[in-house]
């Protein structure tokens, strides 16, 4: 069945189609979640919300955006939410480099190993780390911007839509952010070279 056909049906009230769309879209949007927020809890319960969200106002989803543009509309603006009351409050979320961002099933494969050699792992595991520090420096528009652009690749105007900003502000706040970026990274280049 088409993701059309399982809105269709969704807003009819068929739960089990709507269960269909949540299984279609739940890694991407926990994903995401778990980048703006760096918190697996907290990405599952901002995740969580927006499917509620999304399936409680079902009906004024008009199929102007994609489905999916529509869902990370959603999610965004719960993000942005929880990374206001997080600054407001202080807290702030610790991750360590090697979280994983979902659960993932665990299978045993032997294969011949060639990953890098120990200082090759060491530097790209630094450099990974660096870049998420820096991200996380930025500004909640310019992270969340970042994020959907260079991590989750949507386009230009999928990402207007969700920010409700003009194409223009989106190309200029990703311009912006990646500048930021670049000045926060100055003092780890090694890493990036």
């Amino acid at each position: 069945m088409d993701e059309n056909e399982l809105i269709r049906r969704s807003k009819e009230g068929d739960t089990e189609s709507f269960s269909q769309l949540v299984l279609i879209y739940e890694r991407r949007i926990i994903n995401y979640a778990f980048r703006m927020l760096r918190d697996q809890n907290d990405a599952e319960d901002a995740a969580q919300e927006a499917f509620l969200r999304a399936y409680r106002k079902l009906d004024s989803f008009n199929g102007d955006a994609a489905f999916s543009t529509w869902l990370y509309t959603i999610l965004n603006n719960i993000c942005l939410d929880i990374l206001r009351k997080r600054k407001r409050s202080g807290e702030h979320a610790q991750v360590s480099i090697n979280q994983s961002s979902a659960d993932d099933d665990e299978y045993e494969i032997q294969i011949e190993d060639s990953s890098p050699g120990p200082y090759d792992s060491y530097r790209k595991k630094a450099a990974m780390k660096a870049l998420e520090a820096a991200i996380e420096k930025l500004s909640d528009e310019h992270k969340a911007v970042i994020v959907m652009r260079d991590i989750h690749g949507l386009e230009y105007d999928e990402i207007a839509k969700v920010t409700g900003t003009s194409l223009g502000t989106v190309k200029s706040r990703i311009s912006r952010a990646r500048i930021a970026l670049r000045k926060i990274l100055e003092e780890d280049r090694e890493l990036f070279t």
